[in-house]
């Protein structure tokens, strides 16, 4: 997987073979279909991984912050700088473009079951529970919204080549923008 990364980041997804990957990671052709059935299985193979650094981060550090909203932020904090710092921003446009073309409406990207989604529905819902968080909307479709924030933030980055700093930028938008629109305003 690590070596079909490497490959997709220096010539782009299209122009890299099966083959190739299994020249560069060493192994016999034969070895990556035990693992891929095509070599988008490997793209979607990443946003398990992704979801894998989020489950281990959120497992160490989340409990130390009070309320849903730090969550919120710290968890924002944490997945943009391993995007930026792992992914990259030529893996991301790969990890996105791939998501975009595949036929069909059941992606990864959007998948419900990540724990990405997990995490974010689970922290509002106790931040509803609370009373910290808006109550109008039920706790999974706020994830979504949320979810779907972040995912513009990853986008706008990767259609703009990596041009600003991608956890200050991700950070101040959701916090500032969609945390506080989850915020539980006294109604005048």
């Amino acid at each position: 997987m690590d070596s079909a990364l490497e490959l997709f980041q220096e010539r782009g997804f299209d122009a890299v073979t099966i083959e190739e990957i299994t020249q560069k990671a060493g192994v016999a052709k034969g070895s990556f279909y035990t693992y891929f059935s095509t070599k988008s299985d490997i793209i979607v193979d990443e946003f398990w991984r992704i979801d894998a650094y989020y489950k281990e981060y959120a497992g160490r550090n989340l409990r130390r912050y009070r309320t849903a909203r730090e969550k919120l932020i710290a968890f924002t904090r944490a997945q943009m700088r391993y995007v930026r710092d792992v992914v990259g921003n030529a893996n991301l446009k790969i990890l996105y473009a791939n998501q975009t073309i595949q036929p069909g409406t059941e992606k990864v990207i959007v998948n419900r079951k990540r724990y990405w989604h997990t995490l974010v529905r689970d922290t509002i819902a106790a931040g509803q529970e609370s009373g910290e968080f808006r109550t109008d909307m039920d706790a999974e479709r706020l994830a979504v919204l949320f979810n779907r924030s972040a995912r513009a933030v990853f986008l706008d980055w990767c259609i703009t080549d990596a041009s600003y700093d991608l956890v200050k930028e991700g950070v101040a938008f959701m916090g500032d923008w969609i945390v506080a629109a989850l915020q539980n305003e006294p109604r005048e």
